[in-house]
């Protein structure tokens, strides 16, 4: 029998044992996971269970994930890591508050709001907390400590720049975030978007920001 990642004679391969690249068959094993994870519990999830769930035998499996906390990681990666800032072309650092906040808006509803499995992995990340404690405290170091303190760099270089003082959201760049996070909550709990709805939510983000980072150019916009 060929390999479940080797190349399949002429004849067509069965729907879920095709050859997929690398990145493709990663994907649809994290899917497999995550309804897997969602549906039984992350103890009670076997490599077993991934595997059939996405059509791999176990070895095939084993070649992409050496175990279940491995794929947790990766899920968290996946579904909850916050943007890659210094991936992302920044607007003009002259271009102004405005089209500063917008951006950071942007990058954020994007990298979180946007992807369909953030709140079905923020419930599972809440329901086995304490059994993947580990893996959950790694994420947290290696991703999301580094991505606050890119963001609160970018912070400062703007006020900098700019000659604006350093208020609160500067000094504590998590506040940046907070009201995405109050988003996923409430979907997550309530199972729907925010009562002011997403795209009020992202304009109100924007202004926020615009009001924090450079009160004076706000208050005398709003006259």
């Amino acid at each position: 029998m060929p390999s479940p990642i080797a190349p399949m004679p002429d004849a067509a391969a069965p729907a879920g044992r095709r050859r997929l690249a690398p990145q493709v068959r990663a994907a649809q094993i994290l899917d497999a996971a995550l309804a897997e994870f969602s549906e039984h519990g992350f103890a009670a999830t076997t490599m077993d269970d991934i595997a059939r769930h996405c059509g791999l035998s176990k070895g095939g499996l084993y070649a992409h994930f050496a175990s279940k906390d491995e794929i947790f990681e990766a899920l968290l990666h996946r579904s909850l890591a916050p943007p890659e800032w210094q991936d992302m072309p920044a607007p003009p650092i002259e271009a102004g508050t405005a089209a500063f906040a917008r951006w950071l808006v942007d990058r954020l509803y994007a990298g979180l709001l946007e992807r369909p499995a953030a709140v079905v992995t923020l419930r599972l990340l809440a329901a086995e907390r304490g059994r993947v404690k580990d893996l959950v405290e790694l994420w947290e170091h290696n991703v999301v400590r580094p991505n606050m303190a890119m963001l609160g760099e970018l912070l400062h270089a703007h006020v900098a720049h700019h000659g604006l003082a350093s208020s609160v959201i500067v000094r504590e760049p998590w506040l940046v975030v907070s009201p995405v996070m109050h988003a996923l909550l409430t979907q997550m709990i309530l199972g729907r978007d925010p009562s002011v709805g997403l795209e009020r939510m992202r304009e109100g983000h924007v202004e926020l920001l615009c009001e924090l980072l450079d009160p004076r150019a706000y208050l005398a916009q709003a006259k």
